[in-house]
């Protein structure tokens, strides 16, 4: 009997180790970022935050969870200009679509956002937002019908003025450029927000609007489609659109929805009884992959660009663990290069407004929830999920291939080829406790790895600094938790050929306020640039050189740096060179 216990006894010992590999020599998609539907919770002229409770939305959504995407909504905007119901009177600007008849738009939504939202967040990193001047049949373009019936030709020069004239104001006006411009959303599915249309109404759409702005100076905007609501609405329409020459010229991204609600990656319970189970459902792995292999065939980067109703309380460590393994599927089966929430922000009193209750909990997917009674900004269990990625992963980093010997234990892993740096998220979907040995194919980490963890009774918890021995580091992972770790994974200095005569130096190091920089070595270097990253990869400072050679010492104020580690990037035509420092406070 006793060796039956003891047997009994190693079994579940060795269940519980589980061995990662990560190869940082098999690359994937890039990432683009993380996003969500901006919101602003302005109504007409009435803020439903006080100043203070919307610094503290703002940098909770930007600044903590790092959020650096979101399509931006320009409300009712063609309405008369002095409209004092601006959805009451939403009416064509006049009869000739290719005339702007400037008095017929309204802005006063689209200046509230970017004051209220926009200016407020580029600073904290909300740099990849794009505009959302979408043709919208079923809300603010109900004029549009009557014309698609009667004149089709007109209404598609129509569909092009409305979008247009959105994008001049953005850009000529606001002084805003995005590289990407949200055409629909699900125009023919879920929301049908192209009343009366179909899969060919969207790809005449696309020409239709593409070549207006193409001919009107916005040669490099491109449309993210369709967003329909399901994953294979998604992929029958975005397949047609591609087979159509010219209208996959204006597309920069696919994007999907993951829908039916109660479907198996809108439900966060049937998340966690399948992929959190170890048994991701065949289907939905089998889309996604069709998915991946159209954008590929294209070389357009896939988004998933909406996702709500997951039916658990968003402050539960199942809403965190349940979205932690929607990302993970979505970036592994899927290659795709963002996902995105469903709102950036919610409040009391907008749930009080739109749904006649107080049941703020109610809204699972949004990624901060404000009471306005107590003043209280709260993370979801969403917002923590794309922070164990977001806040370690900076855009343009590159997924490699992670490996876990566990089916319970999931990994995805990440490389910055500007910082060399590494990171990995883990999700143990296990009651027990696994005891990880992490190692890098090829490579190894070449400092202390850094970190934080998630599980029932904590939310971004600081682990302690984990030191690598040959190259491999162990880890207890807490039951149902997600982790994230960050390490250097190599040397910094380039083999080009300026950089044997060329180096720099940096000090003090460790640092409090100022750093000095020290160029050496016999070559002249006429034009460099200088980056500081964090150890997440987030650009900090920039500055840009050009002296023909005669600037060789110079200083940089960093006393707005935290304490932390950094990274000082020095590029020149030929090389790139990066060092660490230390900031103290």
């Amino acid at each position: 009997m006793s060796l039956l216990v003891l047997l009994f006894s190693f079994l579940t010992i060795f269940s519980q180790t589980v061995e990662i590999k990560i190869d940082a020599d098999t690359i994937y998609q890039p990432i683009d970022g993380f996003g969500a539907t901006t919101g602003m919770l302005v109504y007409g002229s009435k803020d439903n935050l006080t100043p203070a409770l919307r610094a503290q939305a703002i940098d909770a959504v930007y600044n903590q969870v790092k959020l650096n995407m979101g399509n931006v909504s320009f409300g009712v905007f063609e309405t008369p200009r002095n409209a004092t119901d601006t959805w009451g009177q939403r009416q064509n600007d006049d009869n000739d679509p290719f005339r702007y008849e400037w008095n017929g738009f309204n802005w006063s939504a689209l200046n509230l956002m970017n004051q209220k939202i926009i200016q407020p967040g580029m600073p904290l990193g909300f740099t990849e937002f794009y505009p959302a001047n979408s043709i919208s049949m079923r809300w603010e373009q109900t004029w549009l019908s009557a014309i698609m019936t009667s004149d089709y030709q007109r209404f598609l020069y129509e569909c092009s003025e409305h979008v247009a004239a959105g994008l001049h104001y953005w850009r000529d006006t606001l002084g805003l450029n995005s590289k990407y411009m949200m055409l629909f959303n699900e125009p023919t599915s879920g929301n049908v927000e192209l009343t009366g249309g179909n899969t060919q109404t969207v790809i005449d759409i696309i020409k239709a609007v593409g070549n207006r702005l193409r001919n009107e100076g916005f040669l490099e905007t491109k449309f993210v489609v369709p967003g329909e609501e399901t994953e294979e609405r998604s992929f029958n329409v975005a397949s047609e659109i591609f087979k159509d020459a010219q209208a996959r010229n204006f597309v920069g991204a696919i994007a999907y929805h993951t829908y039916p609600y109660g479907s198996v990656y809108s439900s966060i319970p049937n998340i966690l009884s399948t992929s959190g189970a170890g048994k991701p459902v065949k289907s939905r792995i089998a889309i996604r992959e069709s998915l991946k292999n159209l954008c590929s065939q294209y070389s357009i980067p896939l988004w998933m660009t909406e996702v709500s109703h997951g039916y658990v309380d968003p402050r539960s460590m199942d809403a965190l663990r349940g979205r932690a393994i929607h990302i993970h599927d979505e970036f592994i089966y899927a290659n795709a290069s963002a996902y995105f929430g469903m709102g950036n922000m919610w409040d009391m009193i907008s749930q009080q407004m739109h749904f006649g209750n107080k049941d703020l909990y109610s809204e699972e997917s949004t990624i901060v929830l404000i009471d306005n009674d107590s003043a209280k900004v709260i993370i979801t269990g969403i917002g923590y999920a794309i922070g164990h990625y977001s806040r370690w992963i900076s855009k343009g980093a590159k997924r490699i291939k992670a490996v876990s010997s566990d089916s319970l234990v999931q990994v995805s892993a990440f490389i910055n080829d500007f910082t060399k740096r590494i990171a990995l998220v883990v999700i143990n979907n296990s009651p027990q406790s696994r005891s990880a040995t992490i190692s890098l194919n090829g490579k190894e980490f070449q400092s202390q790895i850094n970190g934080e963890q998630s599980y029932d009774t904590a939310r971004w918890q600081i682990i302690n600094p984990i030191i690598s021995k040959d190259g491999i580091f162990d880890y207890s992972l807490q039951p149902y938790s997600v982790s994230s770790f960050g390490s250097d994974i190599g040397p910094f200095s380039s083999v080009k050929e300026e950089s044997e005569l060329f180096d720099f130096y940096i000090s003090p190091n460790p640092a409090k306020e100022f750093l000095s920089i020290s160029l050496d070595g016999n070559n002249s270097i006429p034009n460099f640039s200088i980056c500081i990253y964090d150890i997440f990869g987030n650009a900090l400072l920039n500055k840009n050189f050009s002296s023909n050679g005669s600037v060789r010492n110079f200083n940089m104020n960093i006393e707005d740096l935290s304490q932390g580690i950094y990274y000082f990037k020095l590029i020149t035509t030929n090389s790139l060179m990066v060092k660490k420092f230390v900031v103290i406070k």
